[in-house]
C-alpha cells in the first residue's frame, strides 16, 4: 500500500526537486523537473530569457513564449487549492490558463497571485463521455513579476477530486485571435482553426481520456504534433485529469491548423484540445 504524505509537505518536496537543464541556443532556461516514482502532486516549471524590445507596430512586434508550468495532483489527494512554481512574467504580457477537473463542479476559481484578473474563454467544456471539465482563460496586458504564481481552487467538498492546471506566458500579444475547442476526436479537433495574423503563435492545451491504467503503468507519454514545441506534460497523470500542451508559430494570416497529438497507448474517445491564437 502507498503511502501518502500531506499535500504542503509533497509540493515543498516536489518544489526541491529542480533539475537546472542547458537549453537551446535561443533560449537560457531553467527547468523545474517534476517529481519521480508516483507522487500526490505533480509540478512543473520553465522561463526563458527575455526577448529584445520591438517596436510596437503589427509589423515588427513579435509573439514569444516567455514561460510555462503546470500543477496536478491525483484522485483522492486532500488538495483544496493547487498552486503552479513561481515564474518570472513580463509586464503587459498576456497569459492563458487551463484547467481539466475531474468534474465540472471541480473548479471554483482561477487567480494569480498578483491580482490579475482572468476572463473565461468559451464554455465550460466536458470532455470524458461528459465526466470531466475542461475550461480556458486569459488575462492580457498582465502586471507581472519576478515571480508569479497560479492556482486552482476547488470548489467546496472537492478537495480530494483530481485536477491539472497548465499556464502559457506570452510576451508581445496584444491579445487573443482565434480559438476552438473539441471533444469529439480523440487526437485532434472538430473543426481546424484558420489564424487571423501574421506571426502569431498558437498554443494548443490537449486533455487525454485515458483508460490504460495510469496507476499501474504511469509512463505514458504524449507527443506534440508534428512541428509545434512541447512544453510540458504530467504523462498518464497518475489519475489527475493528465494533459499537454505545446506551441507553433505561424507566419502567415488564413494558416489553416489541424494539429493530431500521438500518445504511447491507445487514447479513447471524448479527449479534448483547445486551440487559441495569441496575435501580435
Amino acid at each position: 500500500m502507498r503511502m501518502r504524505c500531506n499535500p504542503l509537505r509533497c509540493s515543498t518536496l516536489a518544489l526541491a526537486a529542480l533539475l537546472l537543464s542547458a537549453c537551446s541556443p535561443r533560449h537560457d532556461a531553467t527547468s523545474i523537473a517534476a517529481t519521480t516514482g508516483v507522487p500526490d502532486i505533480m509540478v512543473g516549471a520553465t522561463a526563458y530569457s527575455p526577448q529584445r524590445p520591438t517596436a510596437q507596430n503589427g509589423a515588427t512586434r513579435r509573439v514569444a513564449v516567455a514561460a510555462h508550468a503546470f500543477v496536478a495532483n491525483s484522485a483522492g489527494t486532500d488538495s483544496p487549492v493547487l498552486t503552479t512554481p513561481p515564474l518570472p512574467v513580463p509586464q503587459g504580457a498576456l497569459v492563458l490558463v487551463q484547467a481539466l477537473t475531474q468534474t465540472p463542479a471541480t473548479l471554483q476559481a482561477i487567480h494569480d497571485s498578483s491580482g490579475n484578473v482572468y476572463r473565461r474563454i468559451g464554455a465550460v467544456q466536458t470532455y470524458s463521455d461528459q465526466k470531466a471539465g475542461s475550461v480556458l482563460y486569459v488575462s492580457e496586458r498582465v502586471q507581472g513579476g519576478p515571480a508569479l504564481t497560479w492556482s486552482l481552487v476547488k470548489a467546496q467538498d472537492h478537495g480530494a477530486d483530481e485536477a491539472s492546471l497548465y499556464v502559457v506566458v506570452l510576451s508581445g500579444a496584444r491579445g487573443i485571435g482565434a480559438w476552438g475547442f473539441s471533444n469529439t476526436a480523440p487526437y485532434g479537433l472538430r473543426t481546424p482553426l484558420t489564424t487571423t495574423a501574421a506571426n502569431s503563435v498558437v498554443v494548443s492545451f490537449w486533455g487525454p481520456a485515458d483508460y490504460s491504467g495510469s496507476a499501474r503503468d504511469p509512463l505514458n507519454p504524449y507527443f506534440a504534433p508534428p512541428g509545434w514545441t512541447l512544453g510540458g506534460q504530467n504523462d498518464n497523470g497518475y489519475n489527475q485529469c493528465s494533459g499537454a500542451y505545446a506551441w507553433i508559430r505561424v507566419g502567415a494570416a488564413g494558416t489553416v491548423l489541424d494539429p493530431q497529438w500521438s500518445s504511447k497507448k491507445s487514447v479513447q474517445a471524448n479527449g479534448s484540445m483547445w486551440l487559441v491564437e495569441a496575435r501580435p
